[in-house]
């Protein structure tokens, strides 16, 4: 969880957000929607908007903009798929810079590693 000095209620929300985006955005049939990985989601104090932490093959931001477009529907199925929530927040997509951070680390350990080999 991103957040810090967030509450249990908040972020098993988030977690429910996470897992059920990620479902749908998998099942979506439109095309300009590929490749897509749901990381994370962050709640509002207020559980009113919830930002969704997305990895694209390619790092293709034309997909994110298609998601957020998709952003409503995607609610809308969220809402059917939890009607015991009380209010299902409002959805952003972003891109997750994380995960390429984490791979250029990755990348330069293994060039330091290989450098060290070959001494």
């Amino acid at each position: 969880m991103r957040g810090n000095g967030t509450s249990h209620r908040t972020e098993r929300v988030a977690s429910m957000i996470r897992r059920d985006v990620s479902v749908i955005v998998d099942s979506l049939s439109d095309p300009r929607i590929h490749g897509v990985t749901v990381i994370d989601a962050e709640m509002s104090r207020d559980l009113r908007n919830a930002t969704v932490f997305v990895t694209v093959d390619g790092n293709d931001e034309s997909v994110v903009k298609a998601l957020n477009g998709c952003a409503g529907y995607i609610r809308h199925m969220l809402a059917e798929e939890n009607s015991e929530m009380r209010g299902v927040p409002q959805l952003k997509f972003v891109m997750d810079k994380t995960q390429g951070y984490y791979e250029r680390i990755e990348q330069v350990i293994k060039e330091i590693h290989h450098d060290s080999d070959d001494e």
